[in-house]
């Protein structure tokens, strides 16, 4: 009797140890894939992850779709003035330009860093 209870003891203890080692596993496993994320947006560095627009080329005042995204920064803006905007990975707004004109993505950290990124929309 005393050496099936050591034997169902040793098994539950296995499985418990066998279960535990799993979910250690399971977790080293997503710090890994949140790591490789987190350093896929730059890691702690400031960023420009994206600036485009929809097309490069438009008639006076057509509408354009400008995207940027930002990793680490905590002051974006675009230049000439459009509406104002705040860091995102990713984020849209629309610009009219009536000539061709030439937007400037500044975005600083909070250490002071900055980096920038351009693009000309041609209006013909």
């Amino acid at each position: 009797m005393v050496l099936a209870a050591l034997y169902s003891g040793w098994i539950f203890y296995s499985r418990r140890q066998a279960a535990a080692e799993a979910e250690r596993e399971a977790q080293q496993k997503l710090a890994d894939e949140e790591q490789r994320v987190v350093s896929g947006f730059g890691g702690d560095e400031l960023k420009i992850l994206s600036f485009g627009a929809a097309k490069g080329d438009v008639s006076p005042g057509e509408r354009v779709v400008l995207c940027y995204g930002v990793s680490n920064a905590t002051q974006v803006k675009i230049e000439p003035g459009v509406e104002p905007i705040k860091p995102a990975l990713s984020h849209c707004l629309n610009v009219f330009p009536k000539q061709t004109t030439t937007y400037i993505l500044k975005a600083e950290d909070a250490n002071g860093n900055s980096k920038s990124a351009s693009l000309t929309i041609r209006v013909r």
